[in-house]
């Protein structure tokens, strides 16, 4: 009998070496892991220092002019100094222990005052970004932004499809082109119609009707299997199909069911108590499921959505849409790659691999929904260590007072003299008789909301902040490319029907970054300008957080070359293209604030119109007896100086690359005269010259000159 093999002692070396050659052991890994991440880090603190300011109402006016919701309040709704300072005092020292001590007016609590402290690990510090100043309590900025929020409390019940034909939505119309300064979306003509009314003016919201498909559509979870075989090349009748179809009907509140309507009622809920009424039994809501028809749905929907879902729903329509794009070629195997990739994607140049983990599905979905988070720890500083601004309920109780006393507020004289005050007065006296409440009508505006607004102050809007992140990290990793089967509501809610017309889906992605900050609007709980400038803070920090990201991927680019980024379709119009080291961004929002008529000669404002409002009248005679002969138009921008400032005027575009900005300031085209009649003047600030790099916060005014 043979004795037991024995390993030849040469051989066992080799087969080491074989057995080694089977698996990676880098020992320059973790070296190299690190310095990718020192790589970005050092980036990142490379940008210039964010400096942080607010609008500075606690000194021009008082307490009361700033954030107070529950902390305890007198009868007109001021809060003592010996609650306000302790509270104010613990918000700036990062110490959870002194906010405990502070004295609470009711049971609700604060929501997350210390996110602002925290840290990230990719893109911008939560303190490294920032935005302008929120209006002042008695800026026509304010004045117009409740004026909006008044004619939308009065109208959440009206249907979007409606708007054309529903009286009260003509006088809403009507009200806010007369406005000096409001940022609503409006046409090329400088004025707002039924196709633009209550949307944000931001990338191409103001296509096709007014709810995004992505807060109607079926949201498929899993790639599913094909309906027939005209799937593989579809036909825009035919839905692509899911394993897990979810629709989005919702559960809405009733028509009429506005709150917060009487003045004790509104004082209990300034001081943080819970209200009268529960908030999530079903005997408070319309027992059929609808989709979203009108204001009131769509508040609904960003009541108890999650900051994930929104964006989530849509990056799931998107990658199984873009299964069937009509190329004849159906993805096989839909969960992990999408069709409809980035232009950039490398994998679009491989014919043997696809992305999953890198570049795939997986990939944007997960990063979309990591934005969602990390970006609310900038927008939290904001909120709580920066600005404070008072909530529209708040600002509302001002109003009544001004109106009704016992204490006046300076509340603008154009919202305190608005057409739309008694038409609320009379909502809300009905509301309360309605609902049994003693104290006849009140000038508050009422809230889609028992509890009103959260614990946490106006400036900005956490859900247009997400949803801004969100979208753009979508089309960071995603084409665009139509819509299949676009839909809208039927007049009910209760089912879709197709809507005959193109929608893109980029186009649809501004529209959803619309509808959910325009939602908080209809919910009576925030600006216009939380919307505006929030959107755009999660846009910036979205994309300073995908130039972080293009450093963790190993695939080259296009033929072996460099990865040159991720293309990403901004806000504001441009595209981008966004690697670990460009295109540089900056470290804020940037805003027109507003219009200056100056003397082309001197440059000097002419008096009376600095600024130059909305429907001013510049009647060129009575100029020219005071010596003035010709005239050009100045952007005033925050900060004061940015890359450029795009000008529209009356259609024709203009752009100056250095401060003061004005519509003479472009070499390329003669300067503008006055002429009589009505023109229009659109500008938008952008970080790059030559109307490049990331757009700001826009501002539209018209205006008339006669001789």
């Amino acid at each position: 009998m043979r004795a037991p093999a024995r390993l030849i002692p040469w051989l066992l070396p080799l087969l080491a070496s074989v057995a080694h050659a089977q698996v990676i052991n880098d020992v320059n890994r973790p070296d190299n892991a690190r310095k990718v991440r020192v790589e970005a880090a050092d980036f990142q603190r490379a940008q210039p220092v964010a400096k942080h300011a607010n609008n500075n109402d606690l000194t021009d006016f008082g307490r009361w002019a700033t954030y107070t919701k529950g902390l305890p309040h007198d009868e007109v709704g001021d809060t003592a100094p010996t609650d306000y300072d302790p509270f104010l005092a613990a918000l700036l020292s990062g110490d959870p222990s002194q906010l405990e001590a502070v004295t609470l007016g009711g049971v609700r609590r604060f929501v997350n005052p210390q996110a602002g402290f925290s840290y990230v690990l990719e893109g911008a510090d939560p303190q490294a970004i920032t935005m302008r100043p929120a209006p002042d309590f008695d800026s026509p900025e304010v004045s117009g932004e409740m004026d909006e929020l008044y004619w939308m409390s009065l109208v959440r019940d009206v249907r979007f499809d409606q708007y054309f034909s529903d009286t009260t939505i003509a006088q809403a119309i009507n009200r806010l082109n007369q406005l000096r300064l409001y940022r609503g979306a409006k046409g090329s003509n400088g004025l707002v119609t039924t196709g633009t009314l209550f949307r944000a003016d931001v990338g191409n919201a103001a296509q096709g009707p007014f709810i995004s498909q992505f807060l109607l559509k079926t949201v498929p979870f899993g790639g599913g299997p094909l309906a027939s075989e005209s799937d593989i090349n579809p036909n825009p009748a035919v839905e692509p199909t899911a394993h897990q179809p979810v629709e989005q009907r919702l559960w809405t509140r009733f028509p009429g069911d506005d709150r917060v309507t009487q003045y004790a009622e509104w004082r209990n809920i300034q001081n943080g108590a819970a209200p009268d009424d529960p908030v999530d039994t079903l005997e408070d809501f319309d027992n059929t499921r609808r989709y979203i028809r009108n204001g009131r749905d769509l508040a609904e929907w960003v009541h108890f959505d999650y900051p994930l879902q929104a964006p989530l729903n849509a990056a799931l329509i998107m990658a199984r849409q873009g299964d069937f794009l009509p190329d004849g070629k159906y993805d096989s195997d839909p969960k992990s790659s999408p069709r409809a990739e980035d232009p950039n994607n490398p994998y679009r140049f491989y014919a043997k691999q696809e992305p999953f983990v890198t570049f795939g599905n997986s990939e944007a979905q997960s990063v979309m929904a990591l934005v969602t988070n990390t970006v609310l720890r900038a927008q939290w500083f904001q909120k709580w260590q920066t600005h404070r601004r008072l909530r529209p309920e708040e600002y509302g109780g001002r109003v009544h007072n001004t109106r009704v006393g016992p204490r006046g507020f300076p509340v603008p004289f154009e919202l305190v003299n608005s057409p739309v005050l008694p038409l609320v007065f009379a909502r809300n006296a009905q509301r309360n008789l309605e609902r049994g409440l003693p104290g006849g009508g009140t000038y508050l505006l009422s809230q889609a909301f028992p509890e009103g607004s959260p614990l946490h102050p106006a400036y900005a809007s956490g859900h247009s902040t997400y949803i801004g992140a969100g979208v753009t990290m979508l089309k960071a990793f995603y084409a665009d490319f139509p819509v299949v089967r676009p839909q809208v509501s039927n007049a009910d809610g209760t089912a879709l029907q197709d809507y005959a017309g193109t929608l893109m889906m980029f186009d649809e992605l501004d529209k959803l970054a619309s509808n959910v900050g325009v939602a908080r609007l209809f919910g009576g709980v925030h600006y216009r300008s939380d919307h505006d400038h929030a959107s755009r803070l999660g846009e910036l920090y979205a994309l300073r957080a995908l130039q972080d990201w293009t450093r963790l991927n190993p695939e080259p680019g296009p033929f072996g070359n460099p990865f040159p980024g991720y293309e990403v379709r901004t806000l504001g119009g441009n595209t981008l293209q966004v690697s670990a080291n460009g295109p540089a961004l900056p470290n804020h929002v940037s805003a027109v604030n507003h219009f200056v008529l100056v003397d082309r000669v001197t440059g000097n404002a002419i008096p009376g119109f600095k600024p130059l409002y909305n429907g001013a009248v510049i009647d060129l005679s009575d100029l020219k007896d005071a010596g003035f002969e010709k005239f050009d138009i100045l952007a005033s921008t925050y900060p004061p100086t940015v890359g450029s400032v795009r000008f529209v005027y009356d259609g024709t575009a203009y752009t100056d690359d250095t401060p003061n900005y004005s519509l003479d300031g472009d070499p390329n085209l003669p300067p503008v005269d006055l002429t009589v009649g009505t023109h229009s003047v659109r500008a938008t600030p952008y970080s790059a010259s030559a109307a490049g790099g990331l757009g700001g916060v826009p501002l539209v005014i018209r205006f008339t000159v006669q001789q």
